[in-house]
């Protein structure tokens, strides 16, 4: 068995690389900036750098395998990646086969939601737990669904696309071009749009106050929620409904024995999370939601890497 694994976070900021134990030990940290716009080539040559530069600082075995997080759609059997948002170029890119020609080690791809799916379950706060589903509230919304202890990624890979369940037939147009998705209510761009557009009114006051002359984020309005403030309460409050319908679907769906949520937004603490537990009793049946509980990631801003690890742990070729 493995007990080493090398891992990559590929974002649109940043690009990050890690050794991963088998115990879930991780160390050899290094990371620089994605050069996002220089194109995949140039991308991948840079990643093969940075992973040569920790397995020579770490002395990482020649056979450990090496796990790659990868935003965007992409068939991991195939190896393609179908595109991706914030890197230039990325459109049914033969990422395994660029990347084979320059590293020399067995290699696993996985999209990063469904990477920190398997995070969660190998080292997380869901560690052992065999029906899970995962949701990043970040930027957008991504994440990944494990049942009966296997990931489930659809017909080509491009399947758990949890940020984009609709939510409200009628609502605000998301990214991806459909109506009503979660990610139109929760997101980060979301909730930014939200405070946005209240912050012009005289109820926004103190959102613009606490933004300066800045934009207002997600943060602001969380602050503005504790401090009692109605239209930062009712902003936060419609995105935790959104939140609750979702999880009472995937409770329905899926009959989950843990719900982790991460990804930077849940730390808009309860302003976000109270009004999303109370909305679950109205959108699941009673059995599976008493069986489901709901937890908040202990990984941070490492759940990808985590799951880059698992990832090769278990598929690496």
């Amino acid at each position: 068995m493995r007990q080493t694994a090398l891992a990559v976070d590929l974002g649109g900021t940043n690009l990050r690389v890690a050794v991963v134990s088998a115990d879930g030990d991780l160390r050899a940290r290094r990371h620089e900036a994605t050069r996002a716009k220089a194109g995949p080539d140039i991308v991948v040559a840079q990643l093969a750098a940075l992973v040569d530069e920790v397995c020579r600082a770490a002395e990482v075995p020649a056979d450990a395998p090496l796990g790659i997080a990868i935003p965007g759609p992409l068939d991991p059997s195939a190896e393609v990646v179908s595109f991706t948002p914030n890197l230039a170029g990325w459109r049914d890119f033969p990422v395994g086969a660029a990347l084979r020609q320059q590293i020399h080690r067995p290699i696993a791809l996985g999209n990063d939601g469904n990477c920190a799916a398997l995070g969660e379950a190998t080292f997380g706060v869901a560690r052992g737990v065999g029906d899970l589903v995962y949701l990043a509230l970040g930027t957008g919304v991504g994440g990944g669904i494990i049942s009966n202890g296997r990931l489930l990624e659809g017909a080509h890979g491009l399947g758990a696309e949890v940020g984009h369940v609709v939510v409200a037939m009628d609502g605000p147009r998301c990214t991806c071009g459909s109506l009503g998705c979660l990610e139109a209510f929760v997101s980060g761009w979301a909730i930014e749009r939200d405070a946005t557009i209240v912050a012009t009114t005289a109820d926004g006051a103190r959102l613009r106050e606490l933004a300066g002359d800045g934009p207002v984020k997600p943060g602001h309005v969380a602050q503005a929620a504790l401090e009692g403030v109605p239209s930062a309460i009712a902003l936060l409050e419609r995105a935790g409904r959104a939140l609750g319908a979702a999880l009472g679907a995937f409770v329905n769906l899926f009959a989950p024995e843990a719900i982790v949520i991460g990804g930077g937004i849940e730390r808009l603490g309860e302003p976000l999370l109270g009004p999303a537990r109370r909305a679950i009793a109205n959108h699941s049946f009673p059995a599976p939601r008493a069986a489901a509980r709901l937890e908040i990631s202990a990984l941070g801003g490492d759940t990808a890497l985590y799951g880059a690890a698992a990832l090769a742990l278990e598929r690496a070729r």
